[in-house]
């Protein structure tokens, strides 16, 4: 019981009203932005139609950050991270196209080394989700999906098999182990990060299988420590964000995102039903109702009062930049993330340490009025 209602400062009736005009006053009921003409459909299906090229791309990058990027013919290799039960397709596909197009090689790891499972309804352009009632999946993207879906297609054999992250870099040792797993542990650690320092950036695929498989992954929270040691960039994507901000330095348990600005899958993105995970190629777990995270309010916390969660809500494109921390709010916003740290990777110092891209052209240095944070 409520200490208020205990010492008769409020009856139940009281509390039950003041709590339900709360809730209900803080309803939000925003408006999709370009629901009919997705830019990101015109994008998708340049990709799909093989006119997608780095003198495109090139452009793309000053139209949205005014940055003129010089890129080397083989400026190295990104890391794509993919959970193997439930990858959101266009999440997938909108960076690695991108990086491709600028001349990066894509490795792929998966937690175990299993070729990953893609959403059915990220690629079926009729799906409408169960937040806005709006259509989830352009033509174009479902059409690039299933190029990764078909093992047969060049796509799709790049994914077929990946790496297994956790032989790769090992998981933190369980109490069970004991003292004799410390040095052990440390040496196979050490080895996977040196291999690892060759990769110029990482991204985290997106998907309800993102919290699924990696949320509480360890193996990978090293990895990202590094890339961020070594100022290259991190992209996580929706709900690939939650596997970034749980990362925290070993000794402080400070969040490696602490002080930062980021974005993920908001609240106005929340489903309240039909939630699942893909346990299998092709098939669907239960439905589990409701995500059984809030990312926005999570993003808020970690971040703690120097930084702060941003998102225009019903914005067609949503990406934030804050140093080598790059995040994309949802579907299509792996295609702004990728702008930005290629930006960032090749710009020469111009794209401002906070960067904020949250419609179909040139994006802007936040305002303080964007960051949302907890009133306390």
């Amino acid at each position: 019981m409520d200490d208020r209602v205990a010492h008769g400062q409020w009856t139940p009736e009281e509390a039950a009203e003041r709590i339900a005009a709360s809730h209900a006053g803080a309803v939000l009921f925003p408006a999709m932005e370009a629901a009919a003409s997705p830019p990101v459909a015109a994008i998708a299906q340049r990709m799909v139609d093989g006119v997608f090229d780095k003198a495109f791309l090139v452009a793309e990058i000053q139209r949205f950050t005014g940055v003129e990027v010089v890129i080397p013919q083989k400026p190295g290799a990104i890391l794509a991270i993919i959970p193997q039960h439930g990858y959101w397709s266009s999440e997938l596909c909108l960076p690695d196209r991108a990086f491709r197009a600028a001349g990066y090689e894509i490795d792929y790891v998966t937690p175990r080394g299993a070729r990953p499972f893609a959403y059915g309804v990220s690629l079926d352009p009729t799906f409408r989700d169960q937040a806005w009632n709006a259509a989830q999946v352009s033509p174009g993207e479902a059409a690039l999906g299933k190029l990764y879906v078909d093992r047969m297609t060049p796509d799709g054999q790049r994914i077929n098999l990946p790496g297994h992250l956790d032989a790769w870099l090992p998981a933190k040792p369980r109490p069970q182990h004991g003292e004799a797993a410390r040095e052990p542990y440390r040496r196979a650690l050490l080895e996977g990060l040196l291999d690892a320092a060759k990769y110029a950036g990482v991204f985290i695929v997106g998907g309800a299988g993102a919290y699924m498989d990696l949320g509480g992954n360890t193996s990978i929270r090293p990895l990202l420590q590094l890339m961020i040691a070594l100022e290259r960039p991190v992209l996580a994507i929706c709900y690939g964000v939650e596997v970034l901000i749980q990362a925290v330095d070993p000794e402080t348990k400070v969040p490696l995102v602490w002080g930062r600005l980021v974005t993920g899958h908001s609240e106005q993105d929340d489903y309240t039903d039909g939630t699942t995970d893909v346990p299998s190629e092709g098939g669907y777990g239960p439905n589990y109702g409701s995500a059984p995270i809030t990312l926005e309010q999570m993003i808020k916390l970690y971040t703690g009062p120097a930084g702060g969660f941003v998102s225009r809500d019903g914005s067609p494109y949503m990406a934030v930049a804050d140093g080598p921390f790059i995040t994309a709010r949802t579907t299509p916003d792996g295609y702004p993330a990728a702008i930005l740290a290629l930006a960032r990777c090749h710009g020469g110092g111009r794209l401002p340490a906070r960067y904020v891209i949250d419609a179909d052209g040139r994006g802007h240095e936040p305002a303080v009025t964007e960051i949302k944070r907890p009133r306390v």
